[in-house]
C-alpha cells in the first residue's frame, strides 16, 4: 500500500490510527455493524428500533431551549400509519411537505418515534449492512468505509492465507481474502458471521501456536533439580493450626514436584479471594530455602509486603529462616543491610515491591521467584528479577480465577494449579445493594456494628474531587463523616498519595484496632488482612469491575464473623444494576470473573499486555471458548507434524512474527 493509492486526507486519517501498511489497515476491524432494513410496522413494540420510509405530511416545527439545544417535530405517514417524529438538536433540519424520507430511530409507542437518522433517500437505496469503526475526532464512518473499499479493491492480491490449507478445508473456513472482504464490505449479516468465524479461528490459532512454541522452548531448558525434603514439609503442614484443603494439598504437591524436576517451574496458582494461596506460596518458599536456595516474592504494595513478612514470620516462628521485606521507603542503611544479606546468602526469603528489580539488588543463589497478583507487574520487570538467579523456578499467583479449561487454554505456556474450595470456617460475605450513593440509610447500622467490635472500610473511587468525573472521593467523604460521626468513631483516611510511612502508620493503627473506620481508595484491594474488619461500604460501585468489587469485599469477614458489603450506586441504568446484582447473588469468584471477562474483556480485567493475555480483536474468550480450545488442540497437532510443508510454513511464520514484534508471547 502506497501513499499515492489514497487521497492526502485518507492517508492522514490512517496516520491518526498509526497505520502505514496494508496489513495494519485491514486489521482495523469494525466493532459492530449497523443493519438498515425495513421494519414490519404490524409488529412494532415500544422501545424497539424502527426503520421506515414515508412521506412528510406536516410543516417542520423546531423549538429551541437552553443553550444550543433544540427539538424538531414533524409527521411522517406510510401506507400503514402516521407517526410523530421527534429529532433532538437539529435546528438546521428543513423539509417540504410531501417530501419522501427514511427515518431510523426508536419507536416510543402510541405512534411516536425518536429519530437518530433522517435520510432523504428511498429505503431500498440504503438497505444493507454497514460496518461501524472506532472513530477519532473529525473522522466520519464514511471516511473509513471508503478507505477500506479502495484498499481492498486495489490490493486484494496482497492477502494470503495464514491458516494451513488443511485446517481451512477441515472447518470449512473462508480464505483470508474473502473473509476480509466480507468483514469490511458485507452484503448481509451472513457475510459478517462467516468472516468473523474464520478470522476468530485465525486469531486463536496464531495465539495458541505462539504459546505452544514458547512453552516448548521453556520446557527444553534444563535446571539442576532441587533436593526437596518432603518429610520436613509434611511435618510443617501438620503443625499448622488449620488443615490444608484438598486443593491446597494438590497445589503443594504440584509445586514440590516442579522444584524437584529438571525442568524449570512455570506455574500459575489461581484461587478465589481467601482460598489460601498465601500458605501454599509460603510452603514453596520454605521448601526452596531448605534446599539451600533463596526465594523472592514480588508484591504490588508496601502494605502487602509488610503483611506478608509478618505472616511468614508467624508461620515459620519455629524455623530458622531469615525473612526480610525490601521496599523503596526503607532507609539507605536498612536497604544496604538487606542487600548485603541477599548477596552473601544470609537472607533466605525476601518479599519486596519494585525495589527488588533494582540493578544493585543481587542474590547469592536465587532459586524461586513468586509474583503475587502477576498482572500488576510488567513482563520486563518479572524477567529482570528471574535473571538475577540460575535454575530459577517461577510461581505466579492470581486471585482473579477463571475456569480450569479456559485457564489451560489461555495460559498454555504455564502449568496451572487451581484452588476452588475455601478453608473451613470462612463464611460468605453478605452483599447488599443500596440504590443511592449515600450512607444515610445504613449509618445507624454501621455505628451499631462498630459498638459490637467490628471495623469498617469505606471505599471511594477517587482521592479528591474531579471536574472531569462526578465521583465520591476519599477527601470529601472523610470530612463529611468527621462532621457527622467524628465524635463517636475513630476515623482515618488512606490513599495512594500518602507517604509510605504514613500509609504504614495508618494500616498499623487499623490492624491494632486503634481505628474504627478507614475511608480509603482501592489501595486495600489486594491481600490486606484485618480479622475484625467485617463491614465494607463501596461508593459509586457501578464504576468498578465485578472482579475488583469481589476482591474488595474479600477483605472483610476473614476472622469468622459475618462480613457485610454495602454497594452504593445511584446509577439507574438497567445493565449497571444487573451487574451489581451478580455480586448480591453470588460469592463464587470463578463465576464472577467469567461474567467480568464477558463484559469487559481480558485486557481490562487482567491488566492488558501485562497479564500475559492478548487483546483479541474479534475473538471473545468466553463466548468463543469452543474455537479457542479447538485452536489449542490444532496448535499441538501442527507442532507435532512439522515434517509436513504447510505446517512447517505456518510455524516459521509464527516464529518470525514473534521475533519481529519482540513478543515471544510474554
Amino acid at each position: 500500500m502506497k501513499k499515492s493509492d489514497l487521497t492526502s486526507r485518507q492517508w492522514d486519517i490512517l496516520q491518526m490510527y498509526e497505520i502505514s501498511d496494508f496489513e495494519d489497515c485491514v486489521r482495523l476491524y469494525p466493532f459492530r455493524y449497523e443493519i438498515i432494513q425495513a421494519t414490519d410496522e404490524t409488529m412494532l413494540l415500544p422501545n424497539s428500533g424502527i426503520t421506515i420510509e414515508g412521506t412528510i405530511t406536516s410543516a417542520i416545527s423546531t423549538v429551541r431551549y437552553q443553550k444550543n439545544r433544540s427539538v424538531t417535530r414533524f409527521t411522517l405517514c406510510t401506507a400503514y400509519d402516521c407517526y410523530t417524529v421527534t429529532a433532538f438538536n437539529r435546528p438546521w433540519f428543513k423539509a417540504a411537505i410531501e417530501q419522501r424520507a427514511t427515518v431510523i430511530g426508536r419507536y416510543e409507542g402510541k405512534g411516536r418515534i425518536t429519530a437518530s437518522s433522517i435520510i432523504f433517500k428511498p429505503l431500498a437505496q440504503i438497505e444493507g449492512v454497514y460496518p461501524v469503526y472506532p472513530l477519532k475526532e473529525g473522522i466520519r464512518q464514511s471516511d473509513i468505509r471508503k478507505i477500506m473499499q479502495k484498499v481492498l479493491t486495489k490490493h486484494s492480491d496482497q492477502i494470503h492465507d495464514i491458516i494451513p490449507p488443511s485446517m481451512i478445508r477441515k472447518y470449512k473456513l473462508l480464505h483470508r481474502q474473502e473473509a476480509l472482504k466480507k468483514l469490511h464490505l458485507p452484503v448481509s449479516q451472513a457475510d459478517v458471521n462467516e468472516a468473523t468465524r474464520s478470522l476468530k479461528y485465525e486469531e486463536f490459532l496464531r495465539f495458541q501456536m505462539s504459546l505452544h512454541l514458547k512453552g516448548k522452548s521453556m520446557h527444553s531448558v534444563h535446571k539442576v533439580p532441587k533436593s526437596v525434603d518432603r518429610q520436613k514439609i509434611r511435618r510443617f503442614c501438620e503443625s499448622l493450626p488449620f488443615r490444608l484443603t484438598a486443593d491446597q494439598q494438590m497445589a503443594v504437591t504440584d509445586i514440590l514436584d516442579d522444584l524437584a524436576s529438571e525442568k524449570p517451574m512455570v506455574r500459575l496458582l489461581q484461587g478465589d479471594v481467601g482460598s489460601g494461596k498465601t500458605i501454599v506460596s509460603a510452603i514453596a518458599m520454605a521448601a526452596t530455602a531448605d534446599c539451600g536456595y533463596q526465594a523472592a516474592m514480588m508484591a504490588p504494595t508496601e502494605i502487602l509486603v509488610s503483611q506478608h513478612v509478618a505472616s511468614l514470620k508467624k508461620f515459620f516462628h519455629e524455623q530458622n529462616y531469615n525473612i526480610e521485606g525490601l521496599t523503596s521507603s526503607l532507609s539507605a542503611q536498612e536497604k544496604n543491610r538487606i542487600s548485603k544479606g541477599l548477596r552473601d546468602g544470609t537472607v533466605d526469603i525476601v518479599i519486596g515491591t519494585h525495589a527488588l528489580f533494582q540493578s544493585g539488588v543481587e542474590f547469592k543463589h536465587l532459586g524461586l521467584v513468586i509474583t503475587d497478583e502477576q498482572h500488576r507487574f510488567g513482563v520486563s520487570q518479572r524477567r529482570a528479577l528471574i535473571e538475577k538467579g540460575k535454575d530459577v523456578d517461577v510461581l505466579t499467583m492470581s486471585a482473579t480465577p477463571i475456569p480450569r479449561t479456559l485457564a489451560a487454554a489461555l495460559f498454555a505456556d504455564m502449568d496451572v494449579s487451581t484452588i476452588t474450595t475455601m478453608p473451613t470456617g470462612r463464611s460468605k460475605v453478605k452483599t447488599v445493594l443500596i440504590e443511592e450513593n449515600s450512607m444515610r440509610t445504613i449509618l445507624d447500622d454501621l455505628l451499631d456494628a462498630i459498638r459490637d467490635g467490628n471495623q469498617v472500610y469505606v471505599v471511594c473511587p477517587a482521592i479528591e474531587e474531579s471536574d472531569a468525573l462526578s465521583m465520591r472521593n476519599v477527601t470529601d467523604i472523610y470530612r463529611s463523616l468527621q462532621k457527622v460521626i467524628g465524635s463517636k468513631v475513630r476515623m482515618a483516611m488512606l490513599h495512594g498519595q500518602l507517604s509510605s510511612e504514613e500509609k504504614e502508620r495508618i494500616m498499623s493503627g487499623f490492624h491494632q484496632r486503634n481505628i474504627d473506620m478507614l475511608v480509603t481508595t482501592t489501595v486495600i484491594e489486594v491481600g490486606v488482612h484485618v480479622e475484625s474488619a467485617n463491614i465494607m461500604v463501596i461508593y459509586d460501585a457501578h464504576r468498578f469491575g465485578l472482579s475488583q468489587l469481589h476482591q474488595l469485599r474479600g477483605r472483610i469477614g476473614r476472622g469468622g464473623k459475618q462480613g457485610i458489603c454495602y454497594l452504593l450506586s445511584s446509577q439507574s441504568d438497567p445493565d449497571s444494576r444487573a451487574r451489581l446484582l451478580t455480586l448480591v447473588e453470588s460469592n463464587d469468584g470463578f463465576e464472577i470473573a467469567l461474567k467480568d471477562l464477558s463484559l469487559r474483556g481480558p485486557g481490562d480485567l487482567l491488566g492488558k499486555r501485562q497479564s500475559g493475555l492478548p487483546h483479541f480483536i474479534l475473538g471473545d474468550i468466553v463466548a468463543d471458548q469452543n474455537i479457542l480450545l479447538t485452536a489449542k488442540e490444532d496448535a499441538v497437532f501442527i507442532a507435532e507434524n512439522q515434517h509436513i510443508l504447510e505446517y512447517a510454513t505456518f510455524v516459521k511464520m509464527i516464529l518470525k512474527s514473534n521475533n519481529d514484534i519482540n513478543l515471544a508471547v510474554d
